[in-house]
Formats: C-alpha cells, structure tokens, sequence
C-alpha cells in the first residue's frame, strides 16, 4: 500500500513538473508574441543580389511593438558569426519598425539571421527570433506570356536547395517548385511547368550561388498588355525587391504577337516603352535580357520573323541583351507538348538550360579574377616606450552647489488626477498625421488624416502607432489623405482599411496589398 502511495505521489508531482514546464514554455512563448517582434525583410529562403566586389550588403527590416533596442547578426550554416552585430534603427516611415543593414556579406548561404529585442544596447535579450537560409547570389524577374509561366506539360522542381522564389501574394520567399507563384492573374496557367526550376539548378550548378526567381508572365499577352493591362506584377516585382535586389529582368515573350501579326517596328516600339517604363519605376537603367522568341503552329514563318528581328533590333548589347533562341524547338524538335506550343518536361528542363547559358555568358561577371580582400597587416612591433607614470596629484572635487533648490513636493492622494484623454488630439509620426478617435482602456484607435509622402513610390501603413507612451489601433483613413501621393506604385495596408484604400487609389499602377 505504501508502494502504490509512492508511486501514486511520484506520477502526480512527474505530472505537475511537466505542466509546469508547459506552462512557463506557453508564457514564453506568449511574452515573445505580446513583444511583437517580427521579421519583415528577410523571410526564410531569402536571396540578395550579389554587387561587382561579389558581396551584398543585406537590409533587415523588424517590426517591434516596443521602444526598445534591436540588434542584428549573421552566422554561417556551421554557427560560426560572420559578421558584426548591427543596431537597428527606427524607420522614417514608421516608428514601430526597425531597420539596418548588414554589409559587406560574402556571396554564397546558407546564412542564419538572428534577431533579438533588448532594454538596452549591452542588455539581455527580452525577445529573439533567427531566420534561416539567407543567401547571397542571382535574382532574376522573369517576364512574358505563358512559356515564361507555368502553363508547361508538367510541374518541374528544383534539385538544388539553393534556388528560390518569392511568392508576391504571401511577401515571402521558398523553394523555386511548379507552379511558379504570381500575381498576375493567369501566370499559374494549367498550374503545371516552367523553365525556372530548371534554369536554377543549372545556374547553381555553373555559379555556385544561391539563385533566385520572382514570376510576373500572364499567358497570351501581347507585348503592349505587358505595359497596358499586365505591368501590376511586374511594378510589385521591382518595389517587392528593393531590399534584396536584382540582376536583370528576363522576358520570354513574342508568340502573342507573331499570331496578332505584328510588324517589326510596332513590335520594337512597344518593348522600349516598356523597357523604359521599368527603369522609370526601378530609378535606374536596369538590365534586360529578351528570349529570341516567337514560335507558335499556328503562325507563318514570315510572321514569326518580324518579332524575332524585332528582339534583335531592340537588343544593345550592353543594357539589353539577347537572350536564348527557342523558335528551334518546334513541333518536331520533341520539346513540346500535345498541344504543339507549350513546352514539355523534357522542353522545360532544355528551356531553363538555355537562359542558364545566356544569363552565364552575358549578364554574370567572372568573379574568379576578382582579386583576394586584401589581409590586415598585423600591427607594428616596434619597442614601447616606457611609460611614464601620471601624477598623483588627486583631481579637486568640484565645489559644494550652494542654494540648492528645495526638492519638489511629494504628491498625496489628493493631488493626483484621473488621466486626460485624448481623443481629438492630433499629432506626427513619420510621413503619417494621425487624429486619437478613441483613448480609453480597450479602445484606443487614430484615424490617419494626411500623409507627406508626395515623391514616395512604395508606403506601408502601420497597423498601430504610439503617442505619449500609449499604443493605437490604426483603424480609419481619410480618402484626401490618399489624393496627393501621385507617385505611389505600391501600398501595403492593414486589413481594416484597405477597402478604403482600394476605393481612393483606382489608378491602375498602384498595387494594394493588405497584411
């Protein structure tokens, strides 16, 4: 009987020292998620785009409900830190969100970013979080019409763990399999193949680096509706990857206009509209590379030439480059489907290996000549003088403050007051003018009035802002507010207000997103 009541006692204190365990794991875990620290730029499977000197210098964005210290560091796949710890600073544009960067980082991954929250700069960690699997590497947007997407004869993967793509709708980045994720509303196609998973592993496999892909194609487009009625995708693209950055823009395009009948000089035209158009959004001359491409079976020869002439007309050389022929594979080449005009798989692994070739030969520089970083010279050896000891005469303190003022009153009970609200106050944080609508305990919400961002092209609205040590809910926007951003392509909202958002800005070359 005493053993069963040993036992018994031992399972119910076992029991509590789990339950326990649990539950200080569950406050943890709960006061981690009350801080409100999350990782907005990098997410997982990240790629940087890699510079002339082979490195990248990595901006990490962290939104932090606290008004605290954020520190950033990045450490090899072995643990072994690669690089100093970076102070993160608060944004123009939001004060909840923290940003820095990471410079001088190698090419290559995989890397792991770690993250933590701080009272203070040489204080414990109150709250941390790690991202795994940052590279360094090749970034490409990829352009066009259906064989630029997924409208294959069958889903490709990539081998490599090392090749990426960014899926626009989630803002976040994984690993580069069919479909291909879009925004563009028919990019997915049949949700089957395209060439990239397989230009990513050939591309690793020649450069050694993380590779990277965002899809932007909408099947059966013209060349002008990539600028017309499709150019959305392609704008999210270019602002999406302001942080992580890009080699150059491929299009795969020319099938929709050999079978429109479109000549030569109308074809070119449109393409430098478009072309021109990017480098507008992106602020700089940002490389093109165009497939020699225009083969349909249902389109005569002389049809399909004025498009490829036209590709070639357009392609300098130096900014625009030409990129791989696929007209060769025909209907009796064994690359396509059964429907004679998309690729199959055999079609899509030969497509992805052809713009490896093109992008390897034309775009990427030989980092191989590039010279070594040059070593740190160790320091002088030189004999030290012998030091000379420092006086022992004291330091005078300094003299006693006379006429002190009399310390200020101790506050009783009757002195204090009930809180002052306040609702309808206005005030500033970052480009954004706020109104309090409601200040009281569970309901403290603003309404933003006015945002100064005239020459901004990309704005986040925050879902909270603080004023006077109180935090709000940003739950109203005034649609005047919206009426002066004429160079705004992209706006990420909190759900609550995007209808409105939606509503005032129905200019076709705003992106709205909602988070």
């Amino acid at each position: 009987m005493n053993k069963l009541r040993f036992l018994t006692t031992g399972l119910l204190l076992l029991g509590a020292l789990i339950l326990g365990s649990s539950f200080a794991n569950a406050i943890t875990s709960k006061a981690a998620n009350d801080a409100g620290l999350s990782v907005l730029v990098p997410t997982e499977r990240a790629v940087y785009q890699r510079n002339e000197k082979n490195k990248a210098d990595l901006l990490i964005r962290v939104r932090y409900e606290a008004d605290k210290h954020v520190t950033a560091a990045l450490f090899d796949a072995d643990g072994t830190v690669c690089s100093e710890t970076v102070s993160l600073s608060a944004a123009e544009d939001d004060a909840a969100v923290y940003e820095g960067t990471i410079p001088n980082v190698p090419a290559g991954g995989w890397y792991k970013l770690d993250i933590q929250g701080k009272a203070s700069a040489d204080g414990e960690a109150e709250v941390s979080q790690t991202v795994e699997k940052i590279g360094v590497g090749e970034v490409f947007i990829t352009a066009g019409q259906s064989n630029s997407c997924s409208f294959g004869g069958a889903q490709t993967f990539a081998q490599e763990d090392m090749v990426s793509a960014f899926d626009p709708k989630k803002d976040v980045w994984q690993h580069c399999d069919d479909p291909q994720p879009c925004i563009s509303g028919f990019s997915e196609g049949n949700g089957k193949g395209s060439p990239w998973p397989s230009a990513g592993d050939a591309l690793f496999e020649k450069l050694q680096v993380p590779i990277g892909f965002v899809t932007t194609g909408f099947g059966g487009s013209t060349i002008a509706e990539l600028l017309d009625k499709h150019y959305a995708a392609i704008l999210d693209a270019i602002e999406t990857l302001r942080p992580y950055g890009y080699r150059a823009i491929l299009l795969h395009q020319g099938e929709g206009d050999s079978g429109g009948h479109t000549k030569q000089k109308e074809y070119a035209e449109s393409l430098i509209k478009l072309i021109q158009e990017t480098r507008k959004d992106a602020g700089y001359d940002l490389i093109w590379m165009v497939a020699n491409a225009a083969y349909t079976p249902y389109t005569s020869a002389a049809d399909n030439n004025e498009i490829l002439e036209a590709q070639k007309e357009v392609c300098d050389e130096e900014t625009i480059f030409l990129g791989p022929l696929t007209d060769d594979m025909d209907k009796d080449s064994g690359y396509r489907h059964t429907d004679n005009l998309h690729f199959n798989e055999e079609g899509l692994k030969e497509h992805g290996r052809r713009w490896a070739e093109s992008i390897t030969a034309k775009l990427v520089p030989d980092y191989s000549k590039l010279p070594p970083d040059p070593t740190p010279e160790p320091p002088a050896t030189s004999t030290p003088e012998p030091e000379v000891p420092s006086p022992s005469t004291p330091t005078p303190a300094p003299p006693a403050v006379t006429n002190s003022p009399a310390p200020a009153p101790t506050a009783t009970p009757s002195d204090e007051t009930k809180p002052v609200s306040q609702k309808g106050k206005t005030f500033k944080n970052g480009i954004f003018q706020y109104k309090i609508t409601a200040d009281q305990k569970g309901s403290k919400t603003v309404k933003i009035i006015a945002i100064n961002g005239k020459t901004k092209k990309s704005i986040t609205i925050p879902k909270k802002v603080k004023y006077k040590g109180s935090s709000y809910q940003v739950s109203a926007i005034e649609k005047k507010a919206l009426g002066k951003l004429k160079k705004l392509r992209k706006l990420k909202t909190p759900s609550k207000i995007y209808k409105t958002c939606k509503a005032a800005l129905k200019r076709k070359k705003v992106v709205i997103k909602k988070y």
